[in-house]
């Protein structure tokens, strides 16, 4: 008897009913061309049933597609130059919200960032699925904190005391109520979101962008027992996710067993124990340093 393809490595899936598959297409930070979305449709009448599913992670299946017909629909799906799904025990395509491109609360751009995750994580194979998201606010619309590595863009205000006329916009407009105004103006950092909204409305730019960059979240998971990220690393600058990503990963490959989601590793080793482990891969991982040494270089060149 022949053994069969690894459906999942190369994004199908086996359907309910018997030797019909669903064929997943990904996109990178959800977005398509209408051009694309032609060749969906053409690939949806030609191997399915002419149905298309959009999914809750932001990428399209068509069911129907005959085992039979698996090599020549994956095929047909890089002929029409769009990018087959990816399943299984590995990175999954990246969820993003349109932040800085079209969302008026968008403080980072959400979209780059995916992009470029998805080009360089995607695919990899892991002890168990991992699934990224990315938010470019603190709006959280991509649900970051509920998956196994979730990005969350924020900005730090700062006061400037001598440009601060006390008005008192700030403070009402505040959504974590972390302001406060009896002599002067303070902020309390234990409840501030990060969210960029003071710095956005304050009349005489009294509040400016301190740091800015990405909360990260590890060990978020939906599903039947779901669980909430918890924050391994503060203001993370786009330049430094993707070393501190690499470590983050090889530390997990490191500690967990077969089929261990990095919740289960959280679970039994404690955020400590993994920040550590991220750490020191961070300080001794040559190709890790190399990585970000390039990875500033590419940046300088097409500057």
């Amino acid at each position: 008897m022949a053994v069969k393809p690894d459906y999942k490595k190369h994004g199908f899936i086996p359907q309910a009913q018997k030797g019909l598959l669903i064929m997943r297409i990904r996109n990178k930070a959800g977005n398509m061309t209408s051009e694309q979305m032609r060749r969906v449709a053409e690939l949806a009448e030609q191997y399915g049933k002419g149905q298309v599913h959009v999914t809750n992670r932001q990428g399209v299946e068509i069911p129907g597609v005959k085992e039979a017909d698996f090599e020549q629909a994956h095929q047909a799906i890089i002929d029409a130059g769009l990018l087959p799904a990816v399943c299984g025990p590995r990175v999954r395509p990246v969820v993003a919200c349109p932040a800085t491109d079209t969302c008026p609360y968008g403080l980072l751009n959400a979209r780059a960032l995916a992009e470029k995750l998805d080009d360089d994580f995607v695919g990899r194979d892991l002890p168990a699925k991992t699934k990224f998201a990315v938010s470019g606010c603190p709006n959280s619309c991509t649900k970051p904190e509920a998956h196994d590595v979730g990005f969350k863009g924020v900005i730090e205000p700062i006061i400037a005391q001598d440009a601060c006329v006390k008005c008192g916009a700030c403070v009402k407009r505040c959504p974590a109520r972390a302001m406060a105004i009896d002599t002067e103006l303070t902020i309390d950092y234990s409840k501030c979101l990060a969210c960029g909204v003071c710095i956005k409305l304050c009349p005489k730019k009294a509040l400016t962008e301190g740091r800015k960059g990405y909360h990260v979240y590890v060990g978020g998971k939906g599903g039947r027992y779901s669980y909430e990220g918890q924050l391994v690393a503060k203001y993370v600058s786009e330049k430094n996710i993707f070393p501190y990503l690499d470590a983050l990963l090889e530390a997990y490959k490191d500690l967990a067993g077969k089929g261990e989601r990095l919740n289960l590793v959280v679970e039994k080793y404690g955020i400590a124990q993994l920040k550590a482990k991220v750490e020191e891969k961070l300080d001794s991982d040559e190709e890790i340093i190399a990585r970000l040494a390039k990875f500033e270089q590419k940046n300088t060149k097409a500057v």
